[in-house]
């Protein structure tokens, strides 16, 4: 991180210190500064730890739209970065609002009681799940049932399948390991009693 031109040349000499920093600024200092910029609420403050390092600003908000990181030269106060909402990339704020969907807080309670719901779906369809394979497996057997192609929006189902598949790839592999265990596994196995029963 780069310090201000009046103390660089003082630094120049000292360039092998690694000793604990004293700042020429106050901490006080530092919160006006946060003030100043308008950092949300719940922010934290990180001291420097080297003659070299900087004073760190930053809080990650509920709403990853009022995150900050502000970095701030410990002997003049200048800001040396100020890292918005809106200097993440694509990819960054994708990532700061799944996680904060994820964890129920962007939104409030509505957000946790979405997420309960969510997980108590996924609960359901795994039970359920279970149940009707039970319901419907062949005949003493542990195969898979016979697919329905009668069902109407069987197509669709399998189209949306696989664009969840797309959308979360852990999703996708678990699929294709449960699709590789079955065809190189259980339909073996299924098939064998049937052979010893045909051969006697």
């Amino acid at each position: 991180m780069p310090m201000s031109g009046d103390h660089a040349e003082h630094m120049a000499h000292n360039a092998g210190n690694t000793a604990a920093a004293v700042p020429a600024i106050s901490l006080q200092a530092v919160q006006d500064i946060a003030r100043q910029r308008q950092v949300e609420a719940g922010y934290s403050i990180t001291l420097p730890s080297t003659a070299t390092g900087v004073f760190t600003i930053a809080v990650f908000a509920d709403d990853p739209r009022h995150d900050a990181t502000l970095h701030v030269d410990q002997y003049s106060g200048q800001v040396l970065a100020d890292v918005r909402w809106k200097d993440y990339s694509n990819v960054a704020r994708a990532t700061e609002l799944g996680v904060m969907l994820h964890e129920g807080k962007m939104f409030g309670r509505f957000n946790q009681i979405l997420v309960l719901v969510v997980c108590l779906m996924i609960l359901l369809g795994a039970v359920s799940g279970l149940i009707m394979w039970w319901q419907r497996r062949p005949q003493g057997r542990l195969g898979v049932p016979p697919l329905r192609h009668d069902l109407p929006r069987w197509k669709t189902a399998m189209l949306v399948i696989g664009l969840l598949a797309l959308a979360f790839p852990l999703v996708g592999a678990s699929l294709v390991v449960v699709w590789l265990l079955d065809r190189l596994l259980l339909s073996r196995w299924n098939r064998d009693p049937e052979s010893a029963s045909s051969s006697t």
